[in-house]
């Protein structure tokens, strides 16, 4: 099972249900970035927030998510555009590449906007989460995971060709950087579920195999092409 951090909405149905919610599960540790990201001081309040959520402490979390942001936001520039990298490597290559100045934000940032759309879709407000998702999108253009999760929403809101697109720019995030290198396979069983969703079959299934090159143990990615297989029949 990778060990990123991602969303768990654990009361779908049928196939999706394996593709999706293991896509979008609880499990990484916050990586903290280097000490000049504005706000790194606050990154083990990260971590705290990120343990309260994987023990489904999650009124608790929501409070602690809300003070924490505020935290991480009083201290920035406002002056600036603000973005959040997870490696110096990320950094670097966006800094080369932008011709506007902006500030350097922890990577605790993110996760803490991260879990506050986690929160949301346990409660079922998934346009809540899509708009926080979409924040966090322009907070850290490189993120594989939130470009994933938020191919999840829209899947869940039935929009099948978007998520498959962002589904596979995920996956060519994973490919090109090494810190985004974990969600490469998770991002495959993503297009392979909006390929299913899609009718498109062979190609599915063909993603979930790749995908089982990369992580042999996966259940989910059995599990969809043991469904690929019955719809066939």
């Amino acid at each position: 099972m990778m060990k990123i951090l991602l969303f768990v909405i654990a009361t779908l149905t049928c196939a999706y249900s394996y593709a999706a919610t293991e896509y979008l599960s609880v499990a990484t540790p916050v990586a903290i970035t280097a000490d000049n990201a504005k706000g790194s001081h606050l990154s083990g309040q990260s971590i705290m927030l990120v343990a309260m959520v994987k023990s489904k402490r999650f009124s608790e979390a929501e409070e602690f998510a809300k003070q924490l942001r505020k935290s991480y936001e009083v201290g920035f520039n406002n002056k600036l555009k603000h973005y959040s990298f997870q490696s110096k490597a990320e950094y670097d290559e966006f800094k080369r590449t932008s011709s506007e100045q902006f500030e350097w934000i922890d990577w605790g940032y993110k996760e803490c906007l991260q879990m506050q759309a986690f929160i949301k879709s346990e409660k079922k407000d998934f346009l809540g989460s899509l708009e926080i998702l979409f924040e966090i999108e322009k907070l850290a253009p490189v993120s594989a995971q939130t470009l994933g999760e938020i191919g999840y929403v829209l899947n869940q809101l039935g929009k099948f060709n978007e998520a498959l697109s962002l589904y596979q720019k995920a996956h060519d995030l994973s490919i090109k950087y090494t810190s985004q290198r974990p969600f490469q396979a998770s991002a495959l069983r993503g297009i392979g579920f909006s390929l299913i969703e899609l009718e498109r079959l062979d190609e599915a299934e063909r993603v979930f195999k790749e995908s089982l090159e990369l992580e042999p143990m996966s259940r989910v990615a059995s599990n969809e092409l043991k469904y690929i297989q019955s719809l066939r029949n």
